[in-house]
């Protein structure tokens, strides 16, 4: 609910869009109904914003109901209003309104719409968000979601191996790399008495096998010059669901973390495939999994209900690259055409198996982690602290949010969630 005096952001101004749309529309109430906005003055510009937001949501409507003709029409009108230049809601109906274009074109034919098609598509999205590369990297630099819920989960993994003093961790997308530079500064802190001998990572992938072994020697300069122990290896596998235990060398000795961000919701149908996954983790007899994931329900079955979930996750993003970078700037133009461009295709546009990405809520993960007999581990009041530093660190980053859900951690920005940090282990 919108504060007495306090500025719209652009989620604001769509959950308004959402909410007048309600009003005249009976159907996804139960999506579309956004909380309070009675008596909200509105400048020319959010007016106009609103207005182009419904034309969205209207166009996204006709297409449920496949009347494909109607929703070509307001989609042009859409077409003519937005732009990847323009303000943010501007921006953000650019992606989704070409989205829903995407979409009418594979249900007329007008496009390839094969189950292969598809998800090839669904497949490039997941190579360009794992693969390492510097403009991704910069992008998650300016933003602090990422950093945000790294600290914390490296905070996590060194409460939980405090005593250990051969340390190997497992990373499950381990991306441009930059968090375990967090942990080897925490570890070559130890005192003298508990300084660690020896520390190992291994990077399982599936894309990217020179860049990633490029990034690895990086990361071993880095700890070197710490005067830490290193050693990188890299594991590639076709699938994430073909991982065992014999792809990773553990040694004796060795106390093991795997960092999951960002991974499981890749593997979540057939969710035969993520059961393999989880058996592959457990046979690593890991001390602790950090898992990270987007806290959004962008799976459901009902396209329009997936769509507008979407849009509103979408929307507190936009608001904030809006604050933290300028509208010229090349590192927002990629992370938006990158992150939302294509993932607004994915989730508008791809339906059944094809989706590769399948984001869900922390509560859902949770269910099905203790079926697959994983027990939740308190994330410590040091890795709320730690969290907390990261998002005051930066000016621009003050509206983000870090607070205790259950015993995880939720990364929010201006109330909405966006991220969930959690630890755990087997019994």
């Amino acid at each position: 609910m919108l504060s007495v005096g306090a500025a719209l952001s652009v989620e604001d101004l769509v959950r308004i869009a959402a909410s007048q749309f309600v009003g005249s529309h009976s159907n996804h109430d139960d999506v579309m109904s956004s909380g309070a906005f009675h008596d909200v003055t509105l400048s020319e510009e959010e007016s106009e914003s609103v207005e182009l937001t419904q034309l969205l949501l209207e166009a996204a409507e006709n297409v449920a109901d496949r009347q494909f003709d109607t929703a070509g029409a307001l989609l042009q009108r859409c077409h003519g209003r937005s732009s990847p230049a323009g303000n943010p809601v501007q921006r953000l109906v650019f992606y989704y309104s070409r989205a829903l274009t995407d979409r009418i074109d594979r249900e007329t034919g007008r496009t390839a719409s094969s189950r292969d098609v598809a998800r090839e598509q669904s497949s490039d999205l997941y190579k360009a968000v794992m693969t390492p590369s510097i403009q991704l990297a910069e992008f998650h630099r300016r933003i602090p979601f990422s950093q945000v819920a790294q600290f914390a989960g490296i905070q996590a993994i060194v409460e939980h191996l405090e005593g250990s003093r051969c340390i190997h961790v497992v990373d499950l997308a381990i991306k441009n790399g930059q968090q375990w530079t967090i942990l080897m500064q925490a570890l070559a802190s130890r005192p003298s008495r508990r300084r660690v001998q020896r520390l190992k990572i291994t990077a399982v992938s599936t894309v990217g096998e020179q860049r990633i072994e490029q990034m690895g020697n990086k990361l071993v300069g880095f700890a070197e010059g710490l005067g830490l122990p290193c050693v990188f290896e890299s594991v590639v596998v076709p699938d994430l669901a073909q991982l065992s235990r014999a792809h990773v060398r553990i040694e004796p000795g060795q106390s093991v973390a795997v960092m999951a961000e960002y991974v499981f919701n890749t593997l979540a149908e057939p969710l035969d495939r993520l059961d393999s996954l989880i058996r592959a983790v457990r046979s690593l007899k890991p001390c602790v999994v950090v898992v990270g994931e987007v806290e959004g329900n962008m799976n459901s079955p009902v396209f329009v209900n997936r769509f507008v979930e979407s849009l509103f996750y979408a929307s507190a993003f936009f608001d904030c690259m809006e604050d933290c970078m300028g509208r010229d700037e090349p590192t927002r133009k990629y992370g938006e055409a990158t992150l939302f461009g294509e993932s607004s295709k994915i989730v508008s546009a791809i339906d059944g198996r094809e989706r590769i990405v399948r984001s869900m809520k922390v509560d859902v993960w949770r269910t099905y982690f203790r079926r697959m007999g994983m027990v939740e581990e308190e994330m410590s009041p040091s890795s709320l602290y730690q969290a907390n530093l990261v998002a005051r660190k930066v000016p621009c980053w003050k509206p983000c949010t870090v607070k205790m859900n259950g015993k995880g951690l939720m990364v929010g920005w201006k109330g909405t969630k966006i991220n969930s940090v959690t630890a755990w282990s087997f019994t």
